[in-house]
């Protein structure tokens, strides 16, 4: 994955040297290949603090795609658990070693680092195809700290939106209403067919 992404400081390929046989053969842990995945997807993500609207989404980017990599290789292999994987339990005498006679890790783990090299590779790919942001309609009131929240997050994260003010809006009122039943309650933030009422604690 290293060579893959072509990461090459060193440093950066050593910091996932531990992650064999789960992590350090404590085989209840993640696979090898899962966890140096995250890893990579952490790294390649990576941004300058200096700019946070990039750097959150940045973050939501590597988390998204963690949890896809991690959903995909559950339902491939059927688990994430080294143990369960290979088959062969690394504390009992001998078991490393039966392991590495064997041949799975031939068999097994270079088609799991494969899968998830593949995984990574499709994922870039798919974060290559620019998605214009949906717009947002944004009801709120003058004076509400949830409101200012709201239009702060959407303008951090590049989100367009038209915000309709309930401020002499009888019509604005009773959508709000309608769509709050019944409780008044603002923000409302209408994306599509999707309604979310309050943020952050309104």
């Amino acid at each position: 994955m290293w060579e893959a992404y072509e990461l090459g400081n060193e440093d950066l390929l050593w910091s996932g040297i531990a992650f064999t046989g789960g992590i350090g053969g404590q085989q209840q842990a993640p696979c090898g290949a899962v966890s140096s995945g995250a890893v990579c997807l952490g790294l390649h993500h990576r941004c300058s603090s200096e700019d946070k609207q990039k750097v959150k989404q940045a973050r939501l980017d590597a988390r998204q795609d963690a949890n896809e990599l991690v959903r995909s290789f559950t339902e491939r292999f059927g688990t994430i658990t080294c143990l369960d994987l290979v088959g062969t339990d690394f504390s009992k005498p001998g078991g490393y070693q039966q392991f590495l006679e064997s041949g799975i890790w031939k068999e097994r783990c270079d088609n799991y680092v494969q899968f998830v090299i593949e995984k990574l590779y499709e994922l870039d790919e798919r974060r290559k195809v620019v998605t214009v942001p949906q717009k947002v309609v944004i009801y709120t009131k003058p004076g509400c700290p949830y409101c200012a929240a709201a239009r702060q997050d959407l303008e951090e994260r590049g989100v367009p939106y038209d915000e309709i003010s309930t401020e002499s809006n009888p019509k604005a009122v009773e959508e709000v209403m309608r769509l709050s039943n019944g409780k008044g309650i603002v923000p409302i933030l209408v994306s599509g067919e999707e309604v979310k009422v309050g943020f952050g604690g309104g």
